[in-house]
């Protein structure tokens, strides 16, 4: 099994195998101050391997912070990917989806959403966060 993408976004949503993205790719959050819960979403692409289709599989995704301690509960699911009729022997499936999250930030940093698929860690989607409003650019 192979992480296909893991992306970070204000919005998204998975609908008929496709993602749909607002607000995607960013890897730097600047919030006002700490302490600051802050929602988001996390869209991610896993490429299931044909001998991996038919079998259920756990799925879990967590926020972490600079020390690399969970925030929140995260996420965990069980899913199970088929293979449709007239697929040609070991074609891989991608299951896409998206997460809604939501994590209070403590502090600044490096953060990353960690996936991981049956115990063992896909990839993580790193970001770096910042505290305080963005200085203003002049125009001239």
């Amino acid at each position: 099994m192979n992480l296909g993408f893991v992306l970070l976004s204000d919005h998204s949503e998975a609908v008929n195998g496709k993602l749909y993205l607002t607000g995607g790719g960013w890897n730097v959050l600047r919030l006002p101050e700490l302490p600051h819960e802050w929602s988001f979403h996390i869209g991610l692409g896993i490429d299931v391997a044909w001998h991996e289709t038919n079998s259920p599989h756990e799925l879990v995704v967590t926020i972490q912070d600079p020390d690399g301690i969970e925030l929140g509960e995260g996420l965990t699911a069980n899913f199970e990917t088929g293979r449709p009729p007239g697929m040609p022997p070991g074609q891989e499936q991608r299951l896409v989806m998206s997460i809604a999250a939501t994590a209070s930030f403590t502090a600044a940093g490096p953060h990353a959403a960690v996936v991981q698929v049956n115990d063992e860690e896909l990839g993580r989607a790193r970001f770096y966060l910042m505290e305080g409003v963005a200085p203003e650019t002049e125009l001239g």
